[in-house]
């Protein structure tokens, strides 16, 4: 793959989430360890398993946030910075996460 293509991963994220996003308030998205997002962001994820090394994750370049399902709900687009697996920031999700790993997506 040529590594100048853009390659996007859509998340839709709340309003509360979304407005942080757009403010610049919020840099990093979270996203359970299950195996639908293993399958989403590992490279070769196979049957519930995987590795928490950064180059095993899917190269994607940008992610996509849209606010809700439709077809002209709120969107921006942010150049990703890192995928990886770690504990989130107090403020940037629930306080009942914190002490929860998760997928990590940090962007710019």
């Amino acid at each position: 793959m040529d590594k100048y293509l853009k390659k996007v991963l859509t998340l839709v994220v709340s309003k509360e989430w979304f407005d942080m996003i757009v403010a610049g308030e919020k840099t990093e998205e979270y996203r359970e360890i299950k195996p639908y997002w293993a399958h989403r962001l590992i490279e070769g994820h196979n049957q519930g398993m995987w590795v928490s090394g950064e180059s095993y994750f899917k190269p994607y370049t940008h992610v996509l946030f849209i606010n809700g399902y439709r077809k002209d709900s709120p969107r921006i687009e942010k150049e990703i910075e890192s995928i990886s697996i770690g504990k989130p920031k107090k403020g940037l999700c629930p306080d009942k996460w914190l002490d929860t790993e998760f997928f990590i997506i940090k962007f710019k």
